[in-house]
């Protein structure tokens, strides 16, 4: 499950490198996404093993990531870099936060042979074995956990 905490190169080349760094201080990473539109942002998201994250938990990681990022070339042009706690539609990339959300409402965006997504919303039952279990009216669907393209807890 670890493409959906970073999908690209790039940020899989962030995720390798921000991983240790932030593992020493408690904290586990969510999600790490490159944003590449009028402007480069490079986002990453924290969850802290024992608390909630707090806005100098941010800055100080922002801090210590941007000191990372000072002689790096993954990153090809100037970037912003944010750092934050997942927030209230918080990404589920890691099956951690399958089991840790059971029971809340959540968008699953599903690959397809055909390359098309397609959206599910159902409430997180669990996962069985490669398969996430939510439940939709009535009725459990099951969704192979390689065919989530993106994961997110609906408020």
């Amino acid at each position: 499950m670890e493409n959906l905490i970073a999908r690209s190169k790039e940020e899989k080349s962030l995720y390798k490198k921000f991983s240790t760094l932030i593992e020493n201080d408690e904290f586990e990473l969510v999600r790490v996404k490159i944003f590449d539109g009028s402007s480069l942002t490079l986002q990453v998201m924290l969850d802290h093993k024992d608390r909630e994250i707090t806005i100098d938990d941010c800055a100080r990681i922002s801090k210590n990531l941007s000191k990372e990022l000072e002689n790096d070339t993954i990153l090809y042009k100037e970037y912003q870099l944010e750092v934050s706690s997942p927030g209230i539609n918080r990404p589920l990339t890691r099956r951690k936060d399958f089991e840790k959300w059971k029971g809340y409402q959540a968008e699953i965006f599903q690959n397809f042979r055909d390359c098309e997504s397609h959206k599910i919303e159902g409430t997180i039952v669990g996962i069985l074995g490669s398969q996430l279990h939510l439940h939709k009216d009535n009725q459990i669907i099951h969704v192979e956990l390689y065919d989530i393209q993106e994961a997110k807890l609906v408020a």
